[in-house]
Order: C-alpha cells, then structure tokens, then sequence
C-alpha cells in the first residue's frame, strides 16, 4: 500500500471518528499541515513512527500485505539505501553488509523506503534481520514497531531488544 492509499484511508477512519484534521494531528504530535498532506496525497514521505502514531489513535495497524521470496535487495536499490542510512561510511562498504543496511531502514526510513525494501527483500528477510540484530541497530520503539508490524508479536508482549552485556564494555581507567 502507498501513502496515497494509507492518507485516504486515515481520511476515511478520522471522518468515520469524528475527529478534525486539527484535533488528530494534535493527538498524533504533528501539524495540522503534515495530517493534510497525508489525506490528500502530497506528502512525499512520513517517518513509520509518526504514522504508526496516528494508525494507532485510529485503531489502523500498519502490515505488509503480502510475503514474497527474498530475492535480495537490488544493488541499485540497496547503495540508494546505504548512502541515505549509513551516511557515516561509503554506500559500497556498508552494501557488503546488507543486513546492516537493512536493519537501519527499518530503524529511521521513512514509510515508502521501508515498503520498498519490504518489496525487495521479502518478509523472511526482514524477519531474519530482527532475529539476528546486533546491539544497537533498533531503538525501542522501532523494535516493538517491526515485531508488531511483521506480526510476531502483539503489542505489549515484544521479545526484549539486544543489549550489551555489561561485561562487554572495557572498565573506565
């Protein structure tokens, strides 16, 4: 589903509701402005966790629709992806490690690079990268957004996100 598609529906479900563009905006902590561009399709791209904030007032979940072999991330597709979220080396050295690349989109990208890697890769990709990330790669909110979003876990009951072991770290001098 694109965002066009997902603005007219949260047009439908807010009308449905009774609620302003004013008053779910505020509710959902954006602009009146930003909710607009949404339901009328001029918003080029919105970060998951501000979407998932105004689907969940809804009572909307966001999901993929379908699941697909994973094929792989096209490289054209995966160094766009590197260069726009491993800004902080070379997109040919983070595509050697694409589960790294991916898990990072899943992370911050913004809804449509998230659907297009979801369509590039496949739902056991994306699923496999959960299982095997490294500290550090998920915030909290991000990590519960996925589990939910790829249905392995319902809300509240979210497997614990990989942390440090205390002992990893090397003693202050």
């Amino acid at each position: 589903m694109r965002l066009r598609e997902i603005g007219n529906r949260i047009r439908s479900e807010r009308r449905k509701k009774g609620l302003t563009q004013a008053r779910l905006a505020e509710k959902a902590g954006l602009s009146r402005a930003t909710l607009n561009g949404l339901e009328k399709g001029t918003v080029r791209e919105l970060g998951f966790h501000k979407l998932d904030a105004i689907l969940g007032i809804l009572g909307l979940e966001l999901a993929p629709t379908r699941a697909r072999k994973a094929a792989g991330l096209p490289p054209v597709l995966m160094k766009r992806m590197a260069r726009r979220y491993i800004w902080w080396q070379p997109p040919e050295v983070s595509a050697g490690d694409p589960r790294r690349v991916i898990a990072q989109v899943m992370d911050v990208g913004t809804l449509e690079d998230i659907q297009a890697l979801a369509e590039g890769v496949g739902r056991n990709t994306l699923v496999g990268v959960l299982k095997q990330a490294q500290p550090g790669w998920f915030r909290p909110g991000s990590w519960a957004f996925c589990h939910t979003a790829l249905g392995l876990a319902p809300a509240g009951r979210i497997l614990p996100i990989p942390s440090r072991r205390p002992d990893a770290l090397p003693d202050p001098a």
